[in-house]
């Protein structure tokens, strides 16, 4: 048990006076005597001149000190009273007194520490200072009675100084204790007026704390590839997205080609085989520390000591382990004086009767008529009580309605936080029957219960009714119960502070495997469960039919495939430390509200004591009266000779000092009767309030550690599963993707086998065949090759060929210029690849430099088909014996150029809005079924393409060369035009332009619709990463990036 503990006030020293300083002397004494008479007879400056000269000639006099304190005090006195209240520069002067008595007195005792007169003066000059000085506060007061009253053997003034009064060592010891005691009423009044600001510091700061150990968990279970499946928009008018190909591949895989026993496989992973081909030590430290955990705690869940780091299976036994190790318990006699709460019975009536104004008049009437019908000496039946019947006489007061509501509205808050307390409501009732029995005789609204229910406010006026909510709103302010409710209310709309869901994944019996549930193949990747990480029965029990196997789990094993093993690893690891951060900023939170906890008690068994004093004081009052009124003929005793007996009676017997003390401060001031009872009731009203005020705020700090806790023990625990389910699920994604890849490997040797038994076949029948009837056998074969080729190709694009194969591309067909001279050319169609920037240039209307240039390049490309019409010339009888199967091979070349057109122009239509939602989905769509057609129709060309080189380039033709040569000059730029217009040719000139040109491409011209590209485009950029692009280009670079580029291919992004 830990309790606050009280500093004892330090045991003053008691040495000798200074051999230098006789303060007995007649000198001293004769001329502190004289100063002391002048100012009683009226001059003030006569009596500081004298003490001033004393002291010159005897600086360390205590007992000049102690005068020309006491003189001080009374100049500031007399200045008060002649001074202007609002005349700033006269307060000025007199706080300067004040503080120069203080300053003399505290010189004086430190001259003489055992004289008790001399700790009196001070304490006098220091309560003044307090009064006169708000920063000052009588917290110095109270260290100066505890140092006066712990005087063992004090001494006092002689009586021959001429101070005020008698001063004898007890009757100044009375005096310290009485104001140590008001000084102590002063600082705690003070101190409740502080509370309400230091609450609200603390929940703001626990909400702070809060929102980051929200961000913590967040960052650690969400994904950091939310955009992994989302793509990129490269410009306005038209949207290219890469499709997915290892998704596309993997379900495809997973839908068509593995079994479901195979499938069941996957969900179980071997740790040692895994681990054992990863370079990952810190990987497996993490594994074994939770393969410790579960072995002992058989759940992956654990709750660490933010303090000590001492590990715990559970969270209570976490919070427990804080309370009495790092904090400490209230003591029972400190538990003894926490309010009770109310709640269930004040709960019901506030829920659920009906509270309206009620008709005071009909309501009195009404229990009138109640009580005559009641039988003897038995009282009123239960069901004839008023305050059980259902309706009330009500009446229409729209004013008393809103308040009655206000205060309704309240006491609902009071209760859901469980904060209205007994004494909220001894306090609540009191009020309200003080006030109703000038209506209604208070014996008949006791006979009725009616001072048991809070529904007696409805009996009320509007200003009795303003004096009840104002109590209540006085409970809501003085002890920050606003902040804590906003607080708490947040936290209900949260629910459990960062509280996660994990996937359910067990050890088998030997823990050698980690295995997923079943319930994830058809789609239930989250289900309820406690932790546990042993397997049980009930998992074997879980039955899987195949046609329930479904394609989330892939979705889910693709998720997040841009994090590293490393960078979990650090996630987890900043994860914790984070954690364990937020948990002892938490802490130290919570140690100060457990210490105002503690402080409230101590003072609230103060106030009990006080209380039981002035109470019993009162009681000896009431009593008189009693036998004044019941004893006929019966001689009074006055209140001041009953106190004072009782007064002797605690001397002779060795009572209470503090009963002593008061009666003896009573009797000092009042004298008549009446005086001492409204004393008495005054003191009792004035603790009685500070003591309900007490207990809201210990119920406040009680309801706020509460929450302080829970956030805590949220902090602090922690699920080996956020770190166990990504390195597993890092492991079934890469044993899926090698699954599917090597299918799909499988599948692609397949079909090139089978092609190249068939070209091998042709080859053979054409070999056999001899004159004309070889040239035809081999056109036929070419053919039939052909037709091949794009069935073979659309298989291969079927079985998810490599990522090379299926790269985008842009194509465009446009016929080839014929001239009238020409030989007929019997590919009527170039195939050439454009970019957008192409496109785009072609839109605007060309100067005619460009079309000088323009012009220019048709003549090489005419050059350059002459050379080809010439090459396939001299196979035209060839091809026109195999012509009409040449026809229909066109025709399905047209008809593959021509897949994507009708939704090409579908996808335009829906562009011209994105806007709307609807189509902005529809468009996301046609984009994903689009690239998957210029799929199909790149892989047929690369098909197209390599049959044609393998026949033309091998044949090592004037056509084969001149086609490089041509292509290679029109590569060469020699002149570009500047923004003026003019051509430049030199290189400098050159290289201006050209680095212009592309600052302006890649910089930024503030485009519409740039919230749904960034949306789209996938985060693959570290900081490293960016930091090296960042960097100025130098001429080394580009030098050696060109250099690096394709003879053969224009640049641009990719190059």
């Amino acid at each position: 048990m830990s309790n606050k503990k009280h500093n004892a006030p330090p045991s003053p020293s008691q040495p000798p006076p200074s051999s230098e300083v006789d303060d007995q002397s007649p000198s001293i004494t004769d001329e502190v005597n004289r100063a002391l008479s002048a100012n009683h007879n009226g001059n003030p400056a006569e009596a500081l001149s004298l003490l001033k000269s004393t002291l010159s000639r005897h600086p360390n006099s205590a007992l000049a000190h102690s005068a020309l304190s006491f003189i001080q005090l009374k100049v500031a006195n007399l200045d008060s009273t002649a001074a202007d209240a609002d005349d700033d520069d006269d307060r000025l002067l007199q706080l300067e007194h004040v503080r120069s008595s203080v300053k003399s007195s505290k010189r004086a005792v430190e001259l003489c520490p055992v004289s008790l007169s001399f700790w009196f003066f001070h304490v006098v000059a220091l309560v003044k200072l307090a009064q006169y000085d708000s920063d000052a506060g009588f917290e110095a007061v109270i260290e100066a009675c505890d140092t006066g009253l712990a005087i063992e053997h004090p001494t006092v003034v002689e009586e021959r100084l001429k101070l005020d009064g008698e001063h004898e060592i007890e009757s100044l010891r009375k005096q310290l204790r009485l104001v140590k005691l008001q000084s102590k009423y002063l600082v705690d009044a003070k101190s409740l007026g502080k509370i309400k600001d230091e609450i609200k510091e603390l929940q703001d700061r626990k909400e702070e704390i809060e929102q980051r150990a929200i961000t913590a968990r967040k960052n650690l279970e969400t994904p950091l590839s939310d955009t992994d499946n989302k793509r990129k928009l490269k410009n306005v008018k038209k949207v290219a997205a890469n499709v997915d190909t290892v998704a596309a591949r993997v379900k495809a895989y997973w839908n068509d080609r593995i079994s479901m026993e195979l499938k069941k496989d996957l969900l179980s992973v071997e740790l040692l085989l895994q681990f054992a081909n990863k370079d990952s030590p810190e990987a497996v430290a993490v594994v074994m520390q939770a393969l410790e955990h579960v072995k002992a705690a058989k759940n992956w869940k654990f709750s660490t000591c933010c303090l000590c780091g001492e590990r715990f299976f559970e969270v209570k036994l976490n919070a427990d382990h804080m309370k009495s190790v790092h904090l400490g318990t209230l003591s029972d006699e400190l538990r003894s004086v926490e309010p009770e709460i109310e709640f269930d019975s004040v709960h019901d009536t506030v829920k659920s009767r009906k509270w309206r104004p009620v008709e005071v008049v009909a309501a009195k009437e009404m229990m009138e008529d109640l009580s005559r019908n009641k039988r003897g000496d038995e009282g009123l039946e239960e069901s004839e009580v008023f305050m059980n019947h259902k309706e009330w006489p009500y009446c229409e007061d729209t004013r008393r309605d809103l308040i009655i509501d206000k205060i309704r509205s309240r006491l609902r808050v009071y209760l859901k936080i469980r904060f209205f307390v007994s004494s909220h409501l001894s306090v609540f009732m009191d009020l309200i029957m003080e006030m109703l029995k000038k209506r209604i005789p208070e014996q008949l609204l006791k006979e009725h219960w009616m001072d048991r229910t809070v529904l007696t406010a409805c009996f009320l006026d509007i200003s009795e009714l303003n004096r009840v909510y104002e109590f209540l709103d006085d409970l809501h302010n003085i002890c920050g119960l606003q902040s804590l409710s906003v607080s708490l209310a947040r936290d209900e709309v949260r629910g459990m502070p960062c509280v996660a869901n994990h996937e359910k994944i067990v050890f088998n019996e030997d823990f050698s495997c980690v295995v997923f549930d079943k319930r994830m193949l058809r789609g239930e990747l989250v289900v309820p469960n406690d932790g546990a990480a042993i397997t049980s029965s009930a998992d074997a029990e879980t039955v899987l039919n195949d046609d329930e196997c479904k394609d989330a789990i892939v979705d889910w094993l693709l998720g997040g495939t841009n994090i590293s093993i490393g960078e979990r690893l650090m996630q987890w690891t900043n994860f914790r430390e984070t954690s364990k951060s937020q948990a002892m900023e938490f802490f130290k939170i919570y140690e100060a509200e457990f210490h105002r906890m503690q402080n409230f008690c101590e003072k609230k068994i103060e106030y009990l004591r006080d209380i039981k004093v002035w109470k019993n004081l009162e009681s000896i009052c009431v009593e008189e009266d009693k036998r004044r009124e019941e004893i006929s003929g019966y001689k009074p005793w006055s209140y001041e000779y009953l106190l004072l007996e009782q007064h002797k009676l605690i001397k002779r017997t060795d009572g209470d000092t503090f009963e002593s003390d008061i009666i003896w401060n009573i009797l000092k001031v009042d004298h008549v009767d009446n005086e001492i009872k409204l004393g008495i009731k005054k003191q009792i009203d004035e603790l009685a309030e500070k003591l309900y005020k007490f207990d809201s705020i210990i119920r406040t700090t009680t309801i706020a550690m509460k929450q302080t806790g829970k956030k805590i023990d949220a902090v602090t625990s922690y699920d080996y599963r956020s770190i166990m389910v990504p390195l597993l699920k890092s492991f079934m994604q890469a044993r899926l993707e090698d699954l599917a890849n090597e299918d799909a490997e499988e599948k692609s040797k397949a079909a090139e086998k089978e092609l190249l038994s068939e070209l091998n076949l042709d080859d053979k029948k054409n070999s056999n065949k001899g004159g004309g009837n070889s040239t035809q056998g081999q056109g036929k074969s070419k053919v039939k090759k052909k037709k091949k080729d794009h069935r073979k190709a659309k298989e291969f694009k079927a079985t998810g060929g490599s990522e090379e194969q299926q790269e985008n591309v842009q194509q465009i067909s446009f016929p080839a210029a014929h001239r009238g001279d020409d030989p007929p050319n019997p590919n009527p169609e170039i195939v050439v690849s454009v970019t957008t920037d192409e496109l785009e240039q072609e839109e605007r209307k060309l100067t005619p430099e460009e079309q000088k240039n323009l012009r220019m390049l048709e003549e090489h490309l005419e050059l350059q088909r002459q050379i080809e019409n010439e090459a396939k010339q001299k196979r035209l009888a060839e091809q026109n014996e195999v012509g009409t199967s040449a026809e229909n091979e066109a025709k399905s070349d047209e008809k593959s150029s021509g897949l994507g057109q009708p939704k090409q122009a579908h996808l335009q239509i829906c562009e011209q809005d994105l806007n709307d939602e609807t189509k902005w989905d529809e468009a996301k769509k046609l984009h994903s079924e689009l690239n998957i057609l210029l799929e199909q129709e790149e892989a047929y060309w690369q098909q197209r393409s390599r049959v044609n080189w393998l026949q033309n380039g091998n044949l090592n033709t004037t056509f084969f060369h001149a086609c490089a040569s041509q292509r290679k000059r029109t590569n060469q730029i020699s002149q570009l035009r500047n923004r003026e217009g003019d051509l430049v040719s030199t290189p400098e000139g050159l290289e201006n332009i050209t680095t212009e040109y592309f600052q302006s491409l890649f910089s930024s011209s503030n485009p519409i619709y740039i919230e749904k590209v960034t949306e789209l485009v996938e985060s693959v950029v570290t900081d490293d990463m960016n930091s090296q692009l960042l960097k100025p280009f130098i001429e080394n670079e580009v030098k050696i990036t060109l250099f690096h580029m394709h003879p053969l291919k224009a640049p641009g992004l990719m190059t």
